[in-house]
């Protein structure tokens, strides 16, 4: 068994980070098609609110995710590692 007793910020902010972006563009795309079609139904056109959800949702997500990443990184080297351990993990 090896032990994870650090784990570098920036890389899993980055990786949150990435996985925020394609979950914003997903939640964007969804939110577009869903305000179009709530628009044709209502007949009330907000111009322009399926292409801002599209740009800024992946924007939105990836910054909160790369800083949610940063902070986990940080808590898990400076609080819970100290107190509990680290991770265990089993390598080939």
């Amino acid at each position: 068994m090896k032990t994870i007793t650090q784990i570098g910020k920036k890389p899993l902010a980055n990786l949150f980070g990435i996985f925020g972006i394609f979950y914003g563009l997903v939640i964007g795309l969804f939110l577009g098609l869903f305000s179009s079609i709530g628009s044709s139904i209502t007949g009330t056109v907000i111009p322009g609110l399926g292409i801002a959800s599209i740009i800024i949702s992946p924007i939105a997500y990836g910054l909160v995710g790369y800083v949610s990443g940063y902070l986990s990184a940080s808590i898990y080297n400076k609080i819970i590692v100290p107190k509990l351990g680290g991770i265990e993990i089993e390598l080939e």
